[in-house]
């Protein structure tokens, strides 16, 4: 077995049961089908999930390994529920594991980084806002554990020495660094009705992108001046007041369709910003007339949690543009080529995206009992699942 297979083992299966981990707190008792009972009651999706991924895996891999792993192994309950909203439902589950956060979302969960953030750093009007948490103090414990029953010697050996290897730059091991990076992640786009995009597909809607690190400015002082040379642009270097920014001449936006990138890098706040354009930076870093306050960004978030450690944002505007780009491309018989399974699924998401009314939305938080999922979507949780045992026995 490849050394890589194994570092990518509880990716892969969290990927492959990421239909069970797609919904929160204050389940509606009161929803026609409401729901509780034990967790094995969901371990039919997860076998079969190993299952469809067992060429990937290990041969002396069992289900529990994989459960350990991914943390789902102390999971002793669930409570859910569905609760319609026109052509959408508010889908909520909660996992009772006792508020012991273990294996893969430890990296997701136990994390310094409080609240959502995002909605407060996109400008109202935005139509995509996600955030996520990623603690990497806890990877290398999570890999060893699955190394201890799934490596070789020489597989743990060679990953013991990587981890004791110095990290270029940074004084210190890999292990040393993975100790300090409790990140939180947040990205923006925002559709510009006013401004078109040319593609080799057609023209759209232009996006204005941001993206923001929480946790990490201090590497920026190690490895920031080689990463702006690297490029090879000609950065030009601005400080004040503990924010360091870097943009490129407005002659130079040509060279890139008509954007200007921007990195700036906050000491004081421990952020690093990384936007389309000034200006578009600007706007997320003000503080002001955010998402959080627009009407559109309520109507979508009614039902669901204010509180989180990870979120997804989806407006009605970016749902009628996917629609669109999607139903053009295969009108214009584009997507011929992809195959029949490739457009059966195609189909499906054209079908779901017609029925967003508000937007979509996913927060994922924890309380002193375990783990609380929630979304905003066109299906409940019922024709979730069904619809991911469908799309793992066609595997």
């Amino acid at each position: 077995m490849k050394t890589q297979n194994i570092y990518l083992l509880p990716t892969i299966s969290l990927v492959a049961l990421s239909p069970l981990m797609a919904q929160d707190n204050g389940v509606d008792t009161k929803a026609a089908n409401f729901k509780e009972g034990k967790f094995t009651d969901y371990l039919e999706l997860a076998e079969k999930a190993i299952e469809a991924n067992a060429d990937d895996l290990p041969e002396d891999v069992k289900a529990q390994d994989l459960f350990n792993a991914l943390g789902l192994g102390n999971i002793s309950k669930y409570a859910q529920s569905s609760t319609p909203q026109g052509t959408e439902w508010i889908n909520k589950i909660h996992l009772n594991n006792g508020g012991d956060n273990q294996g893969a979302l430890k990296l997701l969960l136990d994390t310094k980084h409080k609240g959502l953030s995002v909605p407060n750093m996109a400008p109202a009007g935005s139509d995509l806002a996600l955030q996520l948490s990623l603690n990497l103090s806890n990877l290398e414990p999570l890999v060893s554990s699955v190394m201890a029953k799934a490596a070789t010697d020489e597989d743990k050996a060679d990953f013991k020495a990587q981890m004791e290897s110095p990290v270029p730059m940074m004084e210190m091991t890999t292990s040393e660094l993975l100790q300090k990076l409790d990140l939180r992640l947040n990205l923006v786009i925002d559709l510009d009705e006013n401004e078109k995009l040319p593609t080799p597909v057609g023209e759209f809607n232009k996006p204005h992108i941001v993206g923001r690190i929480d946790g990490a400015a201090w590497t920026w002082a190690k490895v920031g001046a080689q990463a702006i040379g690297g490029t090879g642009l000609p950065f030009q270097k601005a400080e004040a007041n503990g924010v360091t920014t870097y943009t490129l001449p407005a002659e130079m936006s040509a060279n890139f369709m008509g954007y200007s990138p921007v990195i700036s890098v906050d000491k004081n706040k421990d952020q690093i910003w990384v936007a389309s354009s000034p200006e578009f930076l600007k706007k997320s870093s003000s503080g002001q007339n955010t998402l959080a306050q627009s009407e559109d960004y309520k109507k979508t978030m009614e039902g669901l949690p204010k509180d989180g450690v990870s979120m997804t944002y989806v407006s009605k505007g970016f749902a009628n543009f996917l629609f669109n780009a999607l139903g053009e491309l295969k009108t214009k018989g584009m997507l011929d080529e992809a195959g029949d399974e490739a457009n059966e699924q195609i189909d499906l998401a054209l079908a779901q995206l017609n029925k967003v009314q508000t937007g979509m939305a996913q927060v994922i938080s924890t309380d002193a009992n375990g783990i609380l999922l929630s979304e905003r979507n066109v299906k409940n949780i019922e024709e979730q699942m069904k619809e991911g045992l469908k799309l793992l026995e066609t595997k």
